[in-house]
């Protein structure tokens, strides 16, 4: 019974052989045998255009309506693919575990297709939480505030020094590390400044620092002062 627990909550699920295997081990070596499988790269392939860098929303814009329509719909299909090929990563994978993880930190790190609009960003964003999953969590929310799929989720995009979004830093102080009751409001506008040209690339599809729009004046976040 504890063997079939812990495959549940480090998984989606076992089967008899594999509760029967874990059955026979103590508590530490189980542990290391999940750590030990897991892997920070998927096994599946992914659609082809994965590589391609996104279209440049101005192009689009200037097209005629019915290839503006037309495109929306490639865009729709390659999500309808992006989500198949997760799903067969999570049918097919040798490590439940960093699937499990990668789905909980894509729970908690909230973005969706429909804000991001491009599903190559998806995919990348995925790519990333993979990669840190079971690592350290300071790396992995670094890497989240440089990625360009919660950019434009968070709208940190329009994010400029003459006009601060508080958007991406109340969703990282409320949600995504210290929760309500550890800041103020100010911490949130002082940390939005910091976060001020933090934006994406329009021809590669990664994250840029326009240095133009960046507020390096003195903030004080939680305590703390510097030109952060």
């Amino acid at each position: 019974a504890e063997a079939r627990h812990l495959l549940n909550r480090t998984g989606f699920g076992a089967s008899p052989v594999e509760i029967e295997r874990f059955a026979r081990m103590d508590y530490a070596v189980a542990v290391d045998a999940l750590l030990a499988g897991a892997r920070r790269e998927p096994r599946t392939p992914p659609p082809s255009w994965v590589l391609e860098p996104p279209p440049d929303p101005r192009e689009i814009k200037r097209g005629e309506r019915e290839d503006r329509k037309a495109f929306r719909e490639i865009m729709r299909e390659r999500g309808r693919e992006l989500k198949a090929w997760w799903y067969r990563e999570l049918l097919d994978t040798d490590s439940p575990l960093t699937e499990r993880m990668t789905l909980f930190w894509h729970n908690h790190f909230t973005s969706d297709l429909r804000k991001a609009r491009w599903p190559t960003l998806m995919y990348r964003q995925n790519l990333l939480l993979r990669r840190h999953a079971l690592g350290d969590f300071r790396a992995l929310i670094q890497g989240v505030a440089k990625d360009p799929a919660m950019i434009l989720y968070l709208d940190n995009q329009t994010n400029r020094k003459a006009k601060p979004n508080e958007n991406f830093a109340r969703e990282l102080m409320e949600l995504f590390t210290l929760g309500e009751g550890h800041y103020g409001e100010r911490d949130i506008q002082e940390a939005a400044r910091a976060f001020t040209g933090w934006a994406v690339n329009r021809r590669t599809g990664k994250f840029q620092l326009r240095r133009g729009r960046h507020d390096a004046g003195v903030k004080s976040v939680l305590g703390e002062t510097g030109e952060f």
